[in-house]
């Protein structure tokens, strides 16, 4: 049987392409020798177009990642294949001694990440990492004494609203307001309404870490959205808690430190300082430590509503910058009625997160019976 002419129109296209990818990949290659590939490239004005047409290129082949992210019509992708059991067991053990040793009620809130919620529209033979089981094995591991938060069903509702950023892992603010209306509720108050909050358009050209991974630039670039109370509580004080000593900061938003760093989310005060003491008006004597990650700088304005005071201590930067939060969080004067590990499902995964939450000699200390000086725990 004679093929049909457009196949052969289909084969012709597909192997001329064939012939030009191979033709730009080649062009990069060597110009990678003079540092003219990958995110350098994308950054490249020389470079950049061809950039952008080898990944047109690749996608119309039928491929559906590029440099290891993948592309849908409407968002980019984190491409995590698969989870270590081991690493979520080492998460939910590193929880319940951090919870033991508190001797604090102690909330776990866990986040899926972008791909936990819009996986399906990845074609079902992509690799992609089950975060649904993830974790809800890290739950089941978690003591009994600690409260889980469940979030990935009230995403889901809202999965066709702005709840990810299309261009990064994490949730807008508007997706924190999403789990924040019922776990406020989880933890002893009522939420405010949306009508509450007045929306601040921040930065309408966000290229979230997933662009700055991949270099592909296509999809449409993200808004970053501050909401602001309209109540009568506003913040008394923000300071920054450091290992050589505290700084009083200007508020919660640091414009100043997104506009320097050039980087829109780090807006967010939680982004920018590892631990951040936060004194509001509210007198109703609630004070709640904040144990988080990224997921937590769109959050924190939410749950400062409710307490009289919030430390939140962003678990990534402590370990990058090796520093004891927990010396400077649990210093003797420090009486928390409730602490919140809120984190998304890819730090909860990482190796990373079970030393951050790991025991030093402050609460080591206060797990053994709090010794006195001489004496053996």
């Amino acid at each position: 049987m004679a093929e049909h002419p457009k196949s052969k129109r289909g084969s012709f296209r597909t192997l001329h392409a064939a012939f030009i990818l191979a033709g730009m990949t080649g062009l990069l290659a060597a110009g990678s020798l003079f540092g003219g590939s990958g995110s350098d490239a994308a950054k490249n004005p020389v470079w950049r177009p061809l950039l952008r047409a080898r990944d047109s290129t690749v996608l119309q082949l039928g491929r559906d990642s590029v440099r290891n992210i993948y592309v849908t019509e409407e968002r980019l992708l984190p491409y995590a294949v698969s989870y270590d059991e081991s690493a979520v067991t080492a998460s939910a053990q590193a929880v319940n001694a951090y919870a033991a040793a508190v001797g604090v009620p102690v909330y776990m809130l866990a986040v899926p990440t972008s791909a936990g919620i819009y996986g399906d529209l990845l074609p079902e033979a992509a690799p992609l990492v089950n975060e649904h089981a993830e974790l809800d094995s890290l739950f089941r591991q978690l003591s009994d004494g600690i409260m889980r938060i469940e979030a990935e069903s009230w995403l889901s509702t809202e999965r066709e609203q702005y709840i990810y950023y299309r261009t990064d892992p994490c949730w807008t603010t508007y997706g924190a307001f999403c789990v924040y209306r019922t776990a406020i509720r989880k933890l002893g108050s009522n939420p405010l309404g949306y009508d509450r909050f007045r929306i601040i358009h921040f930065h309408n050209d966000y290229q979230g870490r997933l662009v700055q991974e991949s270099g592909y630039d296509e999809t449409a670039p993200d808004l970053v959205d501050l909401f602001q109370s309209d109540t009568e509580q506003p913040l008394r004080h923000v300071t920054a808690l450091r290992q050589d000593g505290s700084v009083q900061v200007s508020g919660y938003y640091r414009r100043d430190a997104a506009e320097e760093s050039g980087d829109p989310v780090q807006v967010f005060g939680t982004n920018t300082e590892a631990v951040l003491y936060m004194e509001t008006e509210n007198q109703n004597n609630r004070e709640l430590l904040l144990l988080t990650d990224r997921f937590g700088g769109s959050m924190t304005p939410f749950l400062l509503q409710h307490y009289h005071t919030v430390t939140a201590v962003n678990l990534e930067l402590a370990q990058a910058q090796k520093l004891d939060w927990q010396a400077l969080v649990h210093d003797g004067s420090a009486q928390y009625t409730q602490i919140l590990v809120l984190c998304g499902a890819d730090t909860l995964r990482s190796a990373d997160f079970p030393a951050a939450m790991k025991l030093t000699d402050t609460l080591l200390s206060a797990e053994n019976g709090n010794p006195q000086e001489g004496e053996t725990p």
